[in-house]
């Protein structure tokens, strides 16, 4: 063999080498776990913070040199799909949007059960799939879609039984295990006839839920942001316990002071305990912004603080500009066109006309069930 030959020959044993040690590396990509890796989990943590201050470009460039290495980690693309969430928020009435996310968090479940193939021993894929399972089952639930809320909760249930045994090893888990225990007493306390898709489930605690959810304020990374949202709105809307509801949502204000629904809710719990003065510099300027959904909840607040105030004509006019501002139907418009209905059901009440009274308390519960809204139309309807 002449020296040419040899050469050639060495050089494509190189190269050879080279793209064997790339398909091996590649193959691993997204296979790797990412709850040991300390740095990539700071950089987590703070990409994550920043998404819910809505600071996107920053977050995305805390992970830029990890994007490589974890391609195909259901964390990227969790990652990915609370952003896209924030992002287009509201996302519900935005359909291109929505669907993207919803695929995203599919993918989130695909990519776990590969994760989970190469490391059977792990929580880590399972705490991906699970968190997917029940952002799934939460738009569902929203959607009034409940057999498909329950079937993705029970898809995660298996997840959710072995987070009660890792919770204080992997904290994440706390936000899980809140959530369940919370939610199996109090979903079937407020939707009846479901009660008999969850009679399979293990009983839950309230108590012990919130204990939980308080806890991964404390502690976990993906999900502390949401874990102070739950807790926030379940003591607001759930139970109406409203110093219970600003302890949360000043924790949410004062971390994440970009994030306008944030500063909605915060301004709502606010005039809900009676400080008009604080929440009025919050309220002027989420009305300051362009979105239909902040301007139906600016007139809203608007309109709660007049009526705080003693100007009774001033919240009538703010309240049926909040109706005017938005005719979507997710979520947060139906919520808060609900509250609106209720607080001219009251003002009706007190001057005496018994019929509009009663025709918007009937409008607020026709968009909501919060327990102020049904507290309140029974007394209408006494």
């Amino acid at each position: 063999m002449d020296r040419n030959s040899t050469i050639a020959k060495r050089f494509q044993m190189a190269v050879l080498g080279i793209i064997i040690s790339l398909g091996l590396s590649c193959s691993s990509f997204g296979q790797t776990l990412l709850m040991d890796d300390k740095p990539a989990m700071d950089s987590m943590t703070k990409a994550v913070n920043l998404v819910y201050n809505f600071q996107f470009d920053k977050a995305n460039h805390c992970l830029v040199k990890y994007k490589s290495k974890y391609a195909n980690h259901p964390a990227l693309t969790l990652f990915n799909s609370i952003s896209h969430f924030w992002r287009s928020f509201p996302i519900g009435n935005k359909p291109k949007e929505y669907s993207a996310y919803i695929r995203n968090l599919n993918l989130v479940i695909s990519q776990g059960q590969k994760l989970a193939a190469k490391h059977p021993k792990s929580p880590e894929p399972g705490f991906f799939i699970m968190m997917a399972n029940l952002i799934l089952a939460r738009h569902h639930s929203e959607e009034g879609e409940y057999i498909k809320a329950v079937n993705e909760t029970r898809r995660a249930y298996g997840f959710i039984k072995k987070g009660f045994e890792m919770k204080t090893a992997y904290p994440e888990y706390y936000f899980s295990t809140g959530l369940y225990n919370y939610y199996r007493v109090a979903f079937p306390e407020n939707h009846p006839l479901y009660n008999s898709f969850t009679v399979f489930f293990p009983e839950g605690n309230k108590a012990s839920g919130l204990k939980d959810l308080e806890t991964a304020t404390q502690k976990s990374v993906f999900s502390k942001a949401e874990s102070y949202i739950f807790l926030c709105m379940i003591h607001m809307r759930d139970q109406y316990n409203i110093p219970a509801s600003l302890k949360y949502s000043t924790s949410l204000y004062d971390n994440f002071p970009g994030n306008w629904m944030f500063s909605i809710v915060h301004a709502e719990t606010l005039l809900e305990s009676q400080k008009p003065e604080l929440a009025e510099p919050i309220i002027n300027r989420i009305l300051g912004r362009n979105e239909s959904s902040a301007l139906l909840a600016g007139y809203y607040l608007k309109g709660l603080h007049e009526r705080i105030i003693g100007n009774i004509e001033g919240a009538k006019w703010a309240f049926q500009k909040a109706l005017l501002s938005s005719k979507a139907k997710d979520r947060l418009t139906k919520g808060y066109i609900g509250l609106t209905y209720n607080e001219l059901a009251k003002i009706a009440q007190k001057e005496g006309n018994r019929d509009f009274a009663k025709k918007y308390a009937r409008l607020a519960l026709d968009n909501c069930s919060f327990k102020k809204v049904i507290e309140d139309m029974k007394k209408i309807n006494h």
